[in-house]
């Protein structure tokens, strides 16, 4: 691959990645008004910005109706009275010398967003095996804590999973995918109401299927490491996921709000390994919520649905303009045909100086088969096509269907492919 295509390659993925960040972000406008707007439960609450760091993850989607990125792209639709982009012509002479200093320009972003996210990936990475050794390595939990973590387990309806008791300076965590193990210090086994309130909070956890959440989270935070908008969201992420987890102990267990509060607060002193207790912030927020009124931690049929509806709307692609029922702009102007001819003089098949509409239309589908590849032979050369890509892009052939496409050299069709300015066939 030559520079120029290694640099045009490096421009496409980062203006992906540009307009993944444009559509995120919309999104996460929108989600911090749905969540402001009411008192949403932290289940809700937690869906909704899940939501949202998947659009950070997800380029495309099913085309759907009414969807947020259909919404942006019947905004963004092209004007058909909008000047049409030219091509450039080939000026007499030699061909001028083609700059490589945007492609290299193109390369190095690309290069540095590379490293930012593999840095960042790294440490996640190192951070989770970091807490699958330590879990690895803690010893089986007594028969008491599993038996109660069996009890737990079934008020909670969800298979009990490996418990172990890592060290005195970490809090308790679950770690694992599929098969999940939770550690706790040995300082709630002496406590019997406080190991069940952190159990059933840990349960929670493996019930929303939180790891797969967590995935989600770290993939969009590595991607935009340099986009704040990603950094807010997952802080509402983590307040909200742990609130629901409260929400969950609070409601299963039998343990006094202060006393979870409490409990709260003494293992925010610990080391954590996979949550973001020990942020001040975070730690404030949910005390406050435990010590206020109660929240239900389940949601009902109609707020899942809801849900749903959201994710299909804040995840579905956009539909194509003839999908929208929006007609196809044509861009074949004299001036476009005449720049055309000029730029690929091979284009005027018959060498009568004019380029019909016709001959515009060939000229498009032979240089789409070189570019797909075909195995027809092609007539182009190489070396003559100029902006190719923009050529492909161009909408010659739409609707210019009267007449036989001549145009000549002192007049022009307008976006409907009509004769304007007066000027006689």
């Amino acid at each position: 691959m030559s520079l120029l295509a290694a640099g045009a390659a490096a421009k496409g993925a980062l203006t992906m990645l540009a307009m993944m960040a444009a559509q995120g972000t919309v999104l996460a406008l929108l989600a911090l008004l749905l969540v402001r707007a009411g008192k949403l439960r932290p289940s809700w609450q937690a869906g909704i910005w899940l939501v949202v760091l998947a659009k950070f993850v997800l380029p495309w989607g099913p085309a759907m109706p009414w969807s947020l990125s259909d919404l942006i792209a019947s905004l963004g639709a092209s004007d058909p009275g909008a000047a049409p982009i030219l091509l450039t012509p080939i000026a007499a002479g030699p061909a001028p010398a083609v700059s490589i200093a945007p492609a290299i320009g193109w390369l190095v972003l690309a290069a540095v967003w590379a490293l930012g996210t593999s840095i960042v990936l790294a440490r996640a990475l190192s951070a989770q095996q970091r807490a699958v050794r330590m879990a690895r390595r803690a010893a089986p939990a007594p028969r008491a804590a599993h038996q109660l973590l069996g009890t737990v387990a079934a008020e909670l309806r969800v298979r009990a999973p490996r418990l172990v008791v890592g060290d005195d300076a970490t809090g308790p965590f679950v770690v694992g995918l599929l098969a999940p193990t939770i550690v706790v210090p040995p300082a709630l086994l002496a406590e019997p109401a406080l190991l069940r309130a952190a159990l059933l909070h840990e349960l929670a956890h493996v019930r929303r299927r939180d790891a797969l959440g967590r995935c989600v989270q770290v993939l969009a935070t590595a991607m935009f490491f340099f986009w704040p908008v990603v950094r807010l969201a997952g802080r509402r992420l983590d307040l909200a996921r742990e609130a629901a987890c409260d929400a969950w102990a609070l409601e299963a267990g039998n343990v006094p709000r202060p006393a979870y509060a409490r409990l709260l607060v003494r293992m925010a002193a610990l080391r954590t390994a996979a949550s973001g207790l020990a942020s001040p912030r975070t730690l404030d927020a949910r005390v406050a919520a435990v010590l206020g009124a109660p929240v239900r931690a389940r949601i009902g049929i109609v707020h899942k649905l809801a849900l749903l509806g959201w994710a299909v709307l804040a995840l579905g692609g956009a539909r194509s303009a003839a999908a929208r029922g929006e007609p196809e702009v044509c861009h074949y102007t004299y001036t476009l045909a005449e720049t055309l001819r000029q730029a690929h003089p091979e284009a005027d098949l018959d060498g009568d100086g004019y380029l019909s509409k016709d001959e515009a239309c060939e000229f498009q589908a032979e240089a789409r088969r070189r570019s797909e590849g075909s195995d027809q032979v092609s007539t182009l050369d190489e070396a003559a096509v100029i902006d190719l890509d923009r050529l492909l892009a161009e909408p010659l052939c739409c609707n210019c269907q009267s007449g036989d496409g001549l145009i000549p050299s002192s007049g022009r069709l307008d976006a409907s492919c009509q004769r304007v300015e007066g000027v006689d066939p």
